[in-house]
């Protein structure tokens, strides 16, 4: 098992940096280790470069593994929960393909076949993601947890605005969460049920909190 290496703020060693590095030292005209610990932005050490290369290469043979395993393989419940769990809550598909060793492909037809929400990958206040037909519904519970499509983030119903908007129907006070908690108002068609995720077992941020 290669040593474990730390890594200063300042260094480079993210996988994708150390594997170009990798493919320079090994190229037909080999870069040499000083400017290899360069790139890396660590100090000339040839002993921690190798640490640094030996660590990469057998995370890299861990992961082709597992992958190999998974292939062809079924999602079990407990990927989909997980998958979606993370999804919902906020990491990238690719962070979680990589840490479920499976492919983003994989993990988008999750996405798809559970009718999750889907996640804007920067949020648009103004052109919010649609939402699958199946998680649509003009009525919803106070205290009920919901996905806000304007806001890109878990909510919590707080009530039904008594002035029923003639344009927009039913718009609901909600209680957005995340790191910019606050009340806002949306139509029911911006807001998502997750009723359908929370009875497969998926856990959600804010589920079953509500402020006083």
């Amino acid at each position: 098992m290669a040593k474990r290496v730390k890594v200063k703020e300042s260094e480079k060693l993210d996988d994708n940096n150390v594997k170009y590095v990798i493919e320079l030292l090994e190229s037909d005209k080999p870069i040499t280790k000083k400017e290899a610990c360069g790139i890396l932005r660590i100090s000339y050490n040839t002993t921690r470069l190798g640490n640094i290369i030996a660590g990469y290469k057998e995370r890299a043979a861990t992961d082709a593994r597992l992958r190999a395993k998974n292939r062809g393989r079924a999602a079990t419940d407990g990927e989909i929960v997980r998958a979606i769990e993370e999804y919902l809550n906020g990491d990238a598909i690719s962070e979680i393909a990589k840490y479920m060793y499976r492919s983003s492909s994989f993990i988008k037809g999750i996405i798809k076949r559970f009718n999750v929400p889907v996640r804007s990958s920067s949020v648009d206040y103004f052109h919010p993601e649609l939402l699958p037909d199946a998680v649509l519904s003009e009525s919803f519970k106070p205290g009920e947890l919901v996905w806000s499509a304007r806001y890109n983030t878990t909510a919590v119903v707080d009530k039904l605005d008594e002035k029923l908007h003639p344009i927009h129907g039913n718009c609901y006070r909600i209680w957005l969460k995340g790191k910019d908690s606050k009340f806002a108002y949306q139509p029911w068609y911006e807001l998502g049920k997750l009723e359908h995720l929370q009875n497969l077992g998926v856990k959600l941020h804010g589920q079953g909190s509500f402020p006083n």
